[in-house]
């Protein structure tokens, strides 16, 4: 039996989309269609952090940094955005994506996101020109993106059922492992 269940009216029914993520103060954050909320697990309180403007825009990704109060949100228009949480405000809008970003995930103060197109880009959050590297390997969506608790790989996977290890080497980015995998298979053993 679940511990809590929670109400997630207007959640993206969509496969590729990371909607979710805990802090490390246990806090979850959750996308309902163009609106982040963040439940605390301690008091049980729900708090709203940002709407977008726009309607029709939706949220298709959140990832916390791995210490500290930001919270990186991708959109449908291929915007990533960071937000301070404890503050309630937008710290950074960043461009570059031609589709929705599907996948965030944090390196220090790098956050790297995954879209539709199969492109990956990693942002540099503390400099004006945030776009430090790219890389298009995966033909397809991406549809996993995260980086190793040391910082030192980053993994990629693909509607395009390829995964994909790269490496961290002073901005270049190219993949030392890909690999073909039948992820339907693999999911369905999973449930």
């Amino acid at each position: 039996m679940p511990n809590r269940i929670l109400d997630a009216p207007e959640i993206v029914d969509d496969y590729y989309l990371n909607l979710l993520d805990w802090s490390v103060n246990n806090h979850l954050a959750l996308s309902l269609a163009d609106t982040v909320y963040l439940w605390n697990s301690v008091s049980g309180e729900i708090q709203q952090v940002m709407t977008m403007d726009n309607s029709t825009v939706y949220i298709s990704s959140v990832s916390w940094v791995r210490e500290g109060s930001h919270l990186a949100i991708g959109t449908s228009l291929g915007e990533v955005q960071i937000w301070d949480v404890a503050e309630h405000r937008r710290i950074r809008n960043m461009t570059g994506h031609q589709a929705r970003v599907g996948w965030l995930s944090w390196n220090s103060y790098i956050v790297s996101s995954g879209c539709r197109t199969g492109a990956i880009h990693h942002h540099d959050v503390r400099v004006p020109q945030h776009q430090v590297g790219s890389s298009r390997n995966h033909t397809q969506e991406v549809c996993g993106l995260r980086w190793s608790p040391d910082g030192c790989y980053l993994a990629s996977v693909g509607n395009d059922n390829l995964l994909n290890v790269w490496p961290v080497q002073s901005g270049e980015f190219t993949p030392t492992i890909n690999r073909y995998l039948h992820l339907h298979s693999i999911k369905r053993r999973l449930k």
